[in-house]
C-alpha cells in the first residue's frame, strides 16, 4: 500500500486561497491565528496560512497547546515551535495546567481545555479569526461517529466550515473539503517533518476504530477509501443544507411566537410552535430555551418532546423547569399587537413567560475596566478603560429593590436570575434588565444569548 501522501497532489496556494476566502465573508483581517498540534494536518495549515497572510500583508500567530498528558508532550511542543519559527511563523506554546489525567472522557476534557486556551490566547492578542485543521477525513469520521450515537440532522451535518463563538471569535476550517493525503503531500514536498501522536492509533478511542472501519470498508484500497470519504463528506454537506432550512423555519416560528425583553425574559404564545411540524417545533423550543437559559447545547430530546406535547394540550399546562428555564403560565396578561403595542381584543388561551431559573447562577464576579465578559451565557457586559474600578456583577437573587415603579414586562418571579451591578462596597447600583438604578459610566449590559436560530 502506498505511504500516506504518496501519489497525492499537495495543496497549492491557489487551492488554499479558494478555500479560505469564502469563509472570511468579505472581511480582511490583519492578524489571524492557527491552532497547531504538530501533526501533519495542522503543520500544513500553518505553512499554507503563512503564505496566504504574507501575500496580503497580514500577520499570523501559531498557538501550540501542550496538553501535558504524555511524557514527551512538552518536548514535542517546543520542537513544533522551532519548526514554525524557522518557517517565519510567530509561535507560542499554551500549557494546560492540570493535576494528572482528568476524570471522565479524556478526549472531551482535552478538547474543551484546548479551545479554552486558544480562545483566551486569541482574546489577549486581539485576534478575531482562528484557523483549525480539520479536513475531509475528519468530517467523514465525525459523521459516522454521530450516526453511531443516533444524532439528528444537526449532529449529522458534522463540522461547519465557519462558526462564530459567543465571545465573537470566528473558528474557520478551510481544509474541510481537502483530503488528509494532500496535506501530507504538502509537507513531503517541502521536506517538513511532523509529529505522530500515538493516541491517533489507539483503538481505545472510538474515532480510531471508525478510522479503521473505513479502511476495512474500502478493502484496503486507498482510491476506494478516498471515494468513500468524499461521499461521506458530501452527505454531511447535504445535511448541513437541511439543517439551515430547518433553522430558518424554526426562526420564522419563533418570530411569530416569542417576544424577548431586554431583561432576557420571553413571552411565549405557544400556538405557532404547537402547530409547526415536530422537527421545526422541537428546534424552535431548543433555541428559545438555550437563549433564555444561556446554554449553548440543546436539552435532551425526550424532554423537548414532552414539552412540545404539553404545549399542544394547553389546558393542562402547569409551571415547570427545563434547561435552566422556568416556564410560567400567565393567563391574565393580554396579548399585544406586535406593531402597535396595543392590547388585542382577546387574550390567547395560554401565554407563558420563560425566564432563567434562580439556580446554578454565577458567583459574584469582579468587573475589570477594559474587559468584556459574557455573564451566565446571556448578558454581554462591556467596560471601557475609564469605567470605575471595584465594580462587581452578581445575580439579583432575592435582593429587595427600593420602592420604585418597575416594568410590567418583568414579573417578580422572573427577577432573581437577572444580573445586578454592585459597587465596591457591595451596594446595589443598577439592575439593567429592569431599567432600575444608575449604570456606572463606561459600563454597558446587553442581553446577548446564544442565537435563537
Amino acid at each position: 500500500m502506498p505511504r500516506r501522501g504518496e501519489g497525492a497532489a499537495g495543496v497549492t496556494a491557489a487551492d488554499f486561497a479558494a478555500a479560505l476566502t469564502p469563509l472570511l465573508a468579505g472581511e480582511r483581517p490583519d492578524h489571524l491565528a492557527v491552532a497547531v498540534s504538530g501533526g501533519a494536518d495542522s503543520l500544513a495549515l500553518a505553512l499554507l496560512a503563512q503564505h496566504w497572510a504574507q501575500k496580503r500583508g497580514a500577520s499570523l500567530t501559531a498557538f501550540i497547546v501542550d496538553h501535558r498528558l504524555r511524557a514527551d508532550s512538552t518536548k514535542e511542543a517546543k520542537q513544533v515551535a522551532r519548526w514554525l519559527k524557522a518557517a517565519g511563523i510567530a509561535a507560542r506554546v499554551l500549557a494546560w495546567q492540570h493535576d494528572g489525567k482528568p476524570a471522565g472522557s479524556l478526549q472531551a476534557a482535552a478538547r474543551a481545555a484546548r479551545y479554552a486556551l486558544l480562545a483566551q490566547a486569541c482574546a489577549r492578542a486581539g485576534i478575531g479569526h482562528l484557523l483549525l485543521a480539520h479536513h475531509r477525513d475528519d468530517q467523514a469520521e465525525t459523521l459516522l461517529l454521530r450516526c453511531l450515537r443516533g444524532s439528528g440532522v444537526d449532529g449529522l451535518a458534522a463540522m461547519q466550515p465557519s462558526r462564530v463563538m459567543d465571545d465573537g471569535l470566528a473558528l474557520l476550517r478551510p481544509l474541510l473539503d481537502i483530503p488528509k493525503a494532500r496535506l501530507v503531500a504538502t509537507l513531503q514536498k517541502r521536506r517538513q517533518p511532523w509529529i505522530e501522536d500515538p493516541s491517533n492509533a489507539d483503538p481505545a478511542h472510538a474515532r480510531v476504530r471508525v478510522r479503521r472501519a473505513l479502511d476495512d470498508l474500502a478493502g484496503g484500497d486507498p482510491a476506494a477509501r478516498s471515494e468513500l470519504v468524499a461521499h461521506l463528506a458530501q452527505t454531511a454537506r447535504n445535511l448541513a443544507r437541511a439543517k439551515a432550512a430547518l433553522a430558518a423555519a424554526a426562526y420564522d416560528v419563533l418570530r411569530a411566537a416569542v417576544t424577548v425583553t431586554p431583561a432576557g425574559i420571553a413571552w411565549l404564545d405557544p400556538r405557532p410552535i404547537a402547530a409547526a411540524p415536530d422537527e421545526v417545533g422541537l428546534r424552535a423550543l431548543a433555541r428559545l430555551l438555550g437563549a433564555i437559559g444561556g446554554q449553548p447545547l440543546p436539552p435532551r430530546l425526550d424532554r423537548l418532546e414532552r414539552l412540545l406535547g404539553q404545549l399542544r394540550s394547553p389546558q393542562a399546562f402547569t409551571a415547570q423547569t427545563l434547561h435552566r428555564c422556568r416556564l410560567l403560565p400567565q393567563k391574565e396578561r393580554r396579548a399585544r399587537d406586535r406593531r402597535t403595542g396595543e392590547a388585542t381584543a382577546a387574550p390567547p388561551p395560554l401565554l407563558l413567560v420563560v425566564c432563567r431559573e434562580a439556580r446554578h447562577l454565577p458567583a459574584p464576579q469582579p468587573l475589570v475596566p477594559g474587559a468584556t465578559i459574557l455573564w451566565d451565557g446571556r448578558f454581554r457586559i462591556v467596560l471601557t478603560r475609564r469605567a470605575p474600578a471595584g465594580l462587581q456583577v452578581a445575580a439579583l437573587g432575592n435582593a429587595r429593590l427600593p420602592v420604585r415603579p418597575l416594568p410590567a414586562a418583568a414579573p417578580a418571579a422572573t427577577r432573581a436570575g437577572l444580573p445586578a451591578i454592585l459597587g465596591g462596597d457591595g451596594g446595589l447600583l443598577a439592575v439593567p434588565g429592569l431599567g432600575w438604578g444608575d449604570l456606572p459610566q463606561g459600563v454597558t449590559v446587553t442581553f446577548a444569548p446564544p442565537p435563537l436560530a
